[in-house]
């Protein structure tokens, strides 16, 4: 155990002992501007002991919120969530939380002033979705600093909830606009972007079967089954960005699909149709580029998509002539053009969303839509559910005006 030394310096003492080596050289915590010996005695002892209890060289007590979340994502976050995950919560945190938060000392932050921040957040129109995401950063750290780093007695956030639904905001929600694609639309769609090129697939993934964006770039051959017309959706291809400025390099990676949804669905006989001769001429181009056709592989540590044969053999179904993995950012410059040139409201998730109204529109159970989408309960289904029925219901304000005013004439 490290012995505690106090000290005069000029008119004030000083406390200082020896804390964990870095690089095999003796580090030392040390504070001064006490008035007398037995003051800086004092505190030296119980900042030694919290240092011996936590094992961090600083007052855990005075912590700010700002450190203490850095520390959280470090040390908590990084080894139990995915890279992605840590990605948007560092975003939450940098955009939300540390402007109003990160000045307070851990230890003064109560229930009070965390359910002021939650209430002012929702009525500055962060979308419920936002805010729930928020609220758990807040929760999850704050249970963390209880156990097993003993920074705080109980978690202030036992207290905090959400705005109730029915409550409405002083400002509009921010939550993003769905679209609906219309037939005719996607027939442009199709003509601008036909089967000859590399955005035709994943569209297709995306309004046929109602795919995320990752799910229809991960997708692989050992994946169909063409005697049952199935498909099975069992990982994503995910960005590695490079964590706060750290050297590790960005890639893309393999990863099981959002909230574990893998699943098996049916596919309709013109998907069936179009994957078959997919197959066949990939087979082709196998041959004719001999040993020039590009392999890839995922490795078994980061699950890296690379060519370098690092890992095991990957068979992607979105890969162009060469055999090359045609990667999710393709579809950028399409949401530009069919935005910009075929002027259609459009996002990939548009094409999700236009197939699980599609097929709710034909009849189909909302449970089915759900396990279909692989949505993480069914309120999420509802809600599209909830979207569909408004649009029906204004389209039949619309005929039932015409026909009334067709009667007065």
């Amino acid at each position: 155990m490290s012995q505690l030394i106090t000290r005069k310096r000029g008119t004030k003492w000083e406390y200082r002992f020896q804390i964990a080596s870095v690089g095999g050289k003796r580090q030392y915590k040390s504070k001064s501007g006490f008035r007398t010996k037995a003051e800086a005695l004092e505190a030296g002892i119980k900042a030694l002991n919290e240092y011996n209890l936590t094992g961090f060289a600083f007052t855990p007590s005075e912590i700010s919120f700002a450190d203490y979340l850095d520390l959280w994502l470090d040390t908590y976050c990084k080894t139990n969530h995915k890279a992605t995950t840590v990605k948007n919560y560092e975003k939450k945190i940098r955009l939300y939380i540390k402007p109003v938060l990160g000045n307070y000392k851990l230890k003064n932050l109560n229930a009070a002033v965390l359910q002021n921040f939650v209430n002012d957040k929702f009525n500055e129109g962060l979308s419920r979705n936002t805010l729930s995401v928020v609220k758990g950063i807040l929760s999850s750290s704050m249970s963390y600093a209880v156990q097993p780093l003993q920074f705080i007695q109980y978690s202030p956030m036992l207290y905090v909830k959400l705005p109730s639904t029915r409550a409405i905001p002083e400002k509009p929600s921010r939550s993003a606009e769905h679209f609906l694609i219309s037939e005719v639309d996607m027939k442009k769609i199709f003509i601008r972007f036909p089967k000859n090129s590399s955005a035709y697939l994943p569209l297709l993934l995306g309004y046929k079967c109602g795919l995320r964006l990752g799910e229809a770039f991960g997708l692989t051959w050992d994946c169909i089954d063409f005697e049952k017309k199935e498909l099975t959706v069992n990982k994503q291809v995910q960005w590695h960005e490079k964590l706060n400025g750290k050297s590790d390099d960005s890639y893309w990676y393999i990863t099981p699909p959002k909230y574990g949804s893998s699943r098996t669905i049916d596919i309709d006989d013109e998907l069936v149709d179009f994957l078959q001769n997919l197959k066949i001429e990939q087979e082709e181009n196998k041959q004719k580029y001999a040993e020039f056709h590009v392999v890839n592989y995922v490795d078994d540590v980061k699950k890296k998509v690379n060519q370098s044969k690092d890992g095991a053999q990957i068979d992607f179904v979105n890969v162009r002539e060469s055999g090359e993995f045609i990667q999710p950012r393709i579809m950028q410059h399409t949401s530009h053009v069919i935005h910009d040139e075929l002027k259609i409201n459009f996002t990939f998730h548009s094409l999700r969303h236009t197939h699980c109204s599609m097929l709710l529109s034909a009849g189909a159970s909302v449970k089915y839509v759900q396990q279909r989408l692989g949505h993480k309960n069914v309120q999420i289904t509802m809600q599209v559910y909830q979207h569909l029925t408004k649009d029906m219901n204004t389209k039949g304000n619309a005929v039932l005006n015409t026909i009334f005013k067709k009667e007065e004439e």
